[in-house]
């Protein structure tokens, strides 16, 4: 009997709770957790690499090929032969891809120091997830400063 009583308890504590929690409701979150990962992945990996090994020569008015990678809008800048710098979700398409990769399809591969495997793979990875880069004062990518000995 002690056990029936138990059990009843129980049963009522979770109906009373499914109850009231039916009637509240909780706003959505103003930004998918997918985009903050976005973000992360963005500041952790892209956004240094533009720093360290784009954005010294590819920023301004007289960027080569008129690719600035100063901010996002550089980059998903209309192009006057068609071919889009960045395809989100395809980087085959994507001419910054062949442009860096070694042997790829762009007549003149950069930057003048190849990028490493991991610099690549992160790239690859960014244009396949979409090419996020947020449209504010975070994606802001401005030149690293160079130690000692660096290109």
């Amino acid at each position: 009997m002690a056990q029936m009583r138990c059990a009843f308890v129980l049963f009522s504590v979770v109906l009373l709770l499914l109850v009231t929690s039916c009637g509240t409701k909780t706003a959505a979150p103003e930004k998918p957790v997918h985009a903050l990962a976005e973000d992360e992945y963005f500041a952790t990996y892209i956004r240094p690499l533009f720093a360290s090994r784009c954005v010294s020569c590819h920023r301004g008015q007289d960027a080569p090929a008129g690719l600035s990678l100063v901010q996002r809008s550089g980059l998903y800048a209309p192009r006057r032969k068609g071919r889009a710098y960045v395809v989100p979700g395809n980087p085959a398409a994507s001419l910054l891809m062949t442009a860096v990769e070694p042997g790829g399809s762009h007549p003149r591969t950069m930057p003048l120091v190849a990028l490493t495997e991991v610099e690549l793979g992160a790239l690859y990875e960014w244009i396949e997830d979409g090419a996020y880069w947020p449209d504010n004062p975070a994606g802001f990518v401005q030149p690293a400063a160079l130690r000692p000995g660096e290109w």
